[in-house]
């Protein structure tokens, strides 16, 4: 539900501003969320005590550097409307949407066992070339995958070899041919 609303909110930004200002308003956005992962800090925002106008300030705090007036209008918007809480989802959208338009996508490599940094690479732009797109891949390890699966969320596409899939397909094909 968060991410819907978060998804209106993104977009109403992108509308109003440019590429650059909506990298340097993901930017600010980022730094206050990393807020989001303090327990107290979570407590101040959703305790009903402290006015809306602190909260703000509280927010404000955390930036480094000077916020543009459509951030800083949208900041105060999610205050005013108790929504402070959608922020992280906020910043994972904007995030989605630079990389949109960068055409650059993020993608997971599951697999047992860990790949060094060039494989990940030579799979990153071999399976970007064939896309079309510029594709940063990140490693998962997960020890209850018997094989490898690559994941691009955004662009909907998955890619696996199970050993399981594998070994019943080859059963199939052996006993089709007999």
């Amino acid at each position: 539900m968060e991410s819907i609303i978060a998804k209106k909110y993104a977009k109403a930004l992108m509308r109003i501003c440019n590429q650059d200002t909506i990298r340097q308003v993901y930017v600010l956005y980022a730094e206050i969320s990393t807020a989001f992962n303090i327990p107290k800090f979570n407590t101040i925002i959703h305790s009903y005590a402290i006015s809306r106008e602190s909260k703000l300030a509280l927010l404000k705090s955390f930036v480094s550097s000077p916020m543009d007036t459509s951030a800083e209008k949208l900041l105060e918007l999610l205050v005013k409307n108790d929504r402070i809480s959608l922020l992280p989802f906020v910043v994972q959208e904007l995030k989605r949407i630079i990389n949109f338009q960068q055409n650059t996508y993020h993608a997971n490599l599951y697999s047992k066992q860990e790949l060094d940094a060039d494989s990940l690479n030579n799979i990153g732009q071999k399976l970007g070339k064939k896309l079309g797109v510029a594709l940063q891949v990140h490693q998962v390890i997960s020890d209850s995958i018997e094989g490898i699966r690559l994941e691009v969320v955004d662009l909907g596409i998955e890619i696996a070899f199970l050993r399981n899939k594998f070994i019943q397909e080859l059963q199939d094909f052996i006993l089709k041919k007999i």
